[in-house]
């Protein structure tokens, strides 16, 4: 395991908030040189702010140039010794069907929420494989969610379908990238308590957040798995979720929070 990463350069997309946010603090506390892509220049510049070493790159990982440019700046500094892929994104618009057509999920966001969640993973691991077959290898660590695993019926459609195409994508990856010496992970937590959570259709109680794991915990997961030599697809679950979603026993008050629960009659 890696206990030391002074000066390893370590790339973390998603690196605005939430999980990325925390990783990137926590690989620079390690001593890395941190690079944290994302859309949004003025969130990663407070992220940079708040810890050592950490360097800003406006990126979109849907974006096969804008990663393409993002990739020039980090590269001219060395290549990654990790990647830890982080960025991802959810709508309130969740369902197939429902009584509100304002939370049916339109043409767009199954097309955003597939571009970033699924061929923005693609994107970055084209991106970093051949830099890092040149050094002679690296590890990549990509977060997908308990969504990919089983049923989350507070996740929604569009996003549960993306997970489950990393889920996949990445067993194919993890076999084409060992034989160039590149070790590829997954982190698959359950309900946590980043941004993503505000675009609920219905926001969870104070109880319910505290209760998620929190975005530092998420940080210590990924540095872990970016820590081991070997390759690792690891769950991550608050004590209140079983293994493969929620229970249909759910208690109150979070049952409201999924916008599931049986409407009164009128």
């Amino acid at each position: 395991m890696e206990f030391d990463w002074t000066d390893r350069i370590v790339l973390v997309t998603g690196g605005g908030g939430g999980m990325g946010q925390a990783a990137a603090w926590r690989f620079a506390k390690a001593g890395a040189r941190v690079f944290i892509f994302g859309r949004t220049l003025a969130a990663l510049e407070d992220t940079a702010a708040a810890g050592e070493g950490i360097s800003p790159v406006v990126c979109d990982v849907a974006d096969p140039a804008s990663l393409a440019a993002a990739m020039e700046t980090v590269l001219a500094e060395g290549c990654p010794y990790a990647v830890v892929h982080a960025a991802g994104i959810n709508t309130p618009d969740r369902h197939l069907v429902h009584d509100d057509p304002g939370k049916v999920a339109s043409a767009e966001t199954w097309r955003r929420v597939l571009e970033i969640n699924v061929l923005g993973v693609a994107n970055v691991l084209q991106a970093v494989s051949g830099p890092m077959a040149a050094a002679g290898g690296g590890r990549i660590v990509v977060v997908s969610s308990t969504a990919g695993h089983g049923f989350d019926v507070f996740a929604g459609a569009p996003y549960t379908a993306s997970k489950w195409a990393v889920h996949g994508l990445l067993f194919t990856a993890r076999t084409q990238l060992a034989a160039k010496g590149i070790v590829v992970s997954e982190y698959a937590p359950g309900e946590a308590a980043t941004p993503l959570v505000d675009k609920r259709p219905v926001l969870p109680t104070p109880e319910h957040r505290a209760a998620m794991i929190q975005p530092r915990d998420c940080a210590e997961a990924l540095f872990f798995i970016a820590s081991q030599p070997h390759g690792m697809c690891v769950v991550q679950l608050p004590a209140y979720q079983p293994f493969g979603g929620m229970p249909p026993e759910i208690p109150s008050p979070w049952l409201g929070g999924l916008d599931i629960a049986p409407k009164p009659e009128s």
